[in-house]
């Protein structure tokens, strides 16, 4: 956003500020030695403002051209040759693509501007150049026009907009389309004058025969004329008017203008061209005659503060990210402190836990004859699928027979009797036995059980044998009946009733004999 405009005249440099969404004149300067002095004298104080150059003279000329289809830069190229070629005596030019010149046509039309007088600019850019201010760019108000009509009168047809200017000045805007196509500043007598009127529509049948000689406009065609004007000029306009010609007038009071453009208001009816400089002061436009360098030092200084800013946002977002490590460390270090305190909680409470236990004592034999014992246990463990496989090949005999639960268990030899250690006698090596024998046990039912005891019992003996004959364990007995008075057996089983019938549970006892031989290489089933 802008803040100050240099609006430039015939005779006059104005300085424009935005206060409050209406724009107030500042400083005026002459456009003499006079003014220029004053000029550069203001600019001195305040070089760095960013601003703004406004145009709204006479000598600013149009013309409309056509383009073949070409690519990017041979359209560049060929509309950059044009321009200059209509304007050779100034560099303040510009060139505007404004689409197909038809719907089926291959041409596009070019217009291009420029300023036929670059002498009422040039004195004023070198005091502006010379102090280094940053200026975004040198607009023209029929440049800005388009924006500011369309929301004035909206029509893609012919129109002309009418406005006061400067006090004594009307700006006619030609559009077509929606598109500039011609423009023109006259000089007038003042919206007070009794003549007004009557020069409103003189110079806009002028402008309509320039218009038709110009081939811009048909003699047939309709012009749609929009004139800023009070209810009562609007009356002695009409009045005025011929009503066989093919012009239509649109009114619209400065009131109503200035509410739909959303500004405040004006200094003075006739003072239109404050709208433009509002609207400048808000959002530049997209076209401007400063294609030389004249708006360099606005160019370097958005650069310098996209840098910064660029420059702050890193700053921040690293800022954050670093506050984001930094609770990252910090949630660590009381993690890493709770786990030290448990550290040492548990290592006081196993130096204290283990204080109240005799150490165990064991000497080179009896550590060797431990590790053997493992290893031993690991290489010739009873693999589970063997296992499996040997009781399988008998129990498919006994369909009734169905197999609860089998456990496994090592059996070690029995250890030698020790003395009671006595308080102050020094701990005596620990004797560590070996391991003779696996045992598993099987548990069992019958089913279905009908009640006959005798029948259980030898069928139990009888898979009892058939598992000691038929499999690799070297001993299989039943350790628990159903039911058993005898004074040598369990009696912990139990006769159930079931959903499906009776059972009858037993559990017999099978052992695998180890030999004492050395350790062999480990296999890699690790079934137990």
């Amino acid at each position: 956003m802008m803040k100050r405009a240099f609006y430039v005249t015939q005779g006059s440099l104005r300085v424009y500020a935005l206060t409050e969404g209406s724009v107030r004149c500042a400083a005026e300067f002459a456009d003499d030695d006079i003014g220029l002095r004053k000029f550069r004298h203001y600019l001195a104080g305040e070089p760095s403002e960013p601003s703004a150059m406004l145009l709204d003279i006479i000598e600013e000329e149009f013309a409309l051209d056509s383009i073949p289809k070409l690519g990017a830069r041979d359209r560049a190229a060929l509309v950059a040759r044009r321009s200059a070629t209509k304007f050779r005596r100034t560099r303040y030019r510009v060139s505007i693509l404004q689409g197909k010149s038809a719907p089926d046509s291959d041409e596009f039309n070019v217009l291009h501007s420029g300023l036929s007088n670059p002498e009422l600019v040039d004195p004023w850019m070198q005091i502006i150049l010379h102090y280094e201010t940053p200026l975004a760019g040198i607009y023209s108000v029929p440049l800005m026009a388009p924006v500011i009509v369309s929301k004035l009168f909206s029509s893609t047809e012919n129109v002309m907009y009418v406005a006061p200017h400067q006090g004594n000045k009307v700006r006619q805007v030609f559009l077509q389309d929606r598109e500039l196509r011609s423009a023109r500043l006259s000089q007038g007598p003042g919206v007070a004058a009794d003549t007004y009127a009557q020069f409103i529509v003189t110079e806009t049948m002028r402008s309509r025969r320039y218009l038709e000689r110009t081939r811009l406009l048909r003699h047939s065609e309709i012009l749609n004329v929009c004139v800023v004007a009070d209810g009562e000029t609007a009356e002695e306009i009409l009045s005025l008017s011929d009503a066989t010609h093919s012009n239509q007038y649109h009114f619209i009071e400065p009131n109503l203008a200035i509410r739909k453009l959303a500004h405040r208001q004006l200094s003075g009816v006739d003072h239109f061209e404050e709208v433009f400089l509002a609207a400048l002061l808000k959002r530049t436009p997209k076209y401007n005659y400063a294609n030389s360098g004249e708006n360099r030092f606005w160019r370097m200084q958005r650069i310098r503060n996209a840098v910064i800013g660029s420059a702050v946002a890193v700053g921040a977002g690293c800022s954050i990210f670093a506050a984001g490590f930094l609770y990252d460390v910090w949630t660590m270090e009381s993690r890493i402190a709770e786990i030290q305190s448990q550290v040492e909680f548990l290592s006081e409470t196993f130096r204290r836990e283990n204080e109240k236990f005799d150490p165990i004592k064991a000497d080179s034999f009896e550590m060797q004859h431990a590790v053997d014992t493992g290893d031993y246990l690991l290489d010739n463990r009873v693999p589970a699928p063997w296992v499996m496989n040997q009781v399988g090949a008998v129990m498919g005999d006994y369909p009734d027979i169905r197999m609860r639960e089998l456990s496994w268990m090592a059996e070690s030899e029995a250890a030698a009797n020790t003395e009671p250690r006595r308080p102050g006698n020094v701990p005596q090596p620990v004797t560590v036995p070996g391991t003779s024998a696996v045992s598993a046990v099987i548990s069992a039912e019958i089913v279905p059980f009908d009640g006959d005891m005798r029948r259980a019992f030898k069928r139990i003996d009888q898979l009892a044998a058939d598992l000691e004959a038929r499999t690799g364990f070297s001993e299989s007995r039943a350790i628990e009946y159903p039911f058993d008075a005898s004074t040598s057996a369990a009696i912990s089983g139990e006769i159930v009733n079931e959903t499906s019938g009776q059972t009858a549970r037993f559990r017999i006892r099978l052992v695998y004999l180890l030999t004492a031989s050395k350790p062999q290489a480990r296999s890699n089933d690790e079934s137990t």
